[in-house]
């Protein structure tokens, strides 16, 4: 039996509409670089910390690896580096496997949000550049945290957690469903998640088969 009453699908954007996973870990590997005796570690943590913002990743490192308080032009250049290196490349990079004909079928089905730690102004530009903003509602950018813009969302549309879905390809986009009680469908891209729930997904083929014989429109 379908489930009755979705009304709202949030998105993930890296690696759950987009492949471009890789060009962020190669961007943090490039800057981190010029500070070999700290990559490693640097790049441990980045990778065990996929929801949080560029911003907040290069502050970590210049204050608690670096130990260099206060240096907020060393933050500033670091991330103004990683927006160079990554941003170009993301507009270019391929969809997920049926994400785009998913984002067609989904739009006037479903109020659809985009919910990503990248950069607001970046993620507007990147949008925009791929000829996506007809399919979103609203594009939400860092700084943000997701659980608390997921719950706005929520309070804005009026619906409950049995009414809105994620879609994202991170442990921390599953844990943020989990905190709230939502739906959760997880696109496999090359993060861990944890599979109990089984609805892990390789792409948008598949998500939308699922979509289609477990919920009713």
């Amino acid at each position: 039996m379908k489930s009755s009453g979705l009304k709202v699908i949030a998105l993930d954007f890296d690696g759950t509409l987009v492949e471009s996973n890789q060009i962020k870990d190669r961007a943090f590997e490039t800057i981190f670089s010029d500070w070999p005796e700290h990559k490693e570690t640097m790049m441990r943590w980045h990778l065990a910390h996929n929801s949080i913002d560029r911003v907040d990743k290069c502050r970590y490192f210049v204050v608690e690896i670096l130990g260099m308080s206060g240096q907020n032009d060393l933050i500033g250049k670091l991330t103004t580096k990683f927006g160079e290196l990554t941003k170009d490349a993301i507009i270019e990079c391929p969809f997920v496997k049926g994400a785009e004909e998913f984002l067609e079928y989904i739009r006037n089905r479903y109020f659809v949000y985009l919910v990503s730690a990248t950069p607001q102004t970046d993620l507007e530009q990147i949008v925009e550049a791929r000829g996506l903003n007809d399919n979103f509602k609203k594009v939400y950018g860092a700084p943000i945290k997701k659980t608390e813009t997921l719950q706005n969302i929520m309070m804005t549309e009026k619906v409950t957690v049995n009414e809105i879905m994620y879609i994202g390809d991170s442990p921390e986009d599953q844990q943020c469903a989990k905190d709230l009680g939502i739906y959760f469908i997880g696109r496999q891209s090359d993060k861990v998640l944890n599979r109990s729930s089984q609805l892990v997904f390789t792409d948008f083929d598949q998500i939308k088969t699922h979509l289609n014989l477990n919920y009713a429109i």
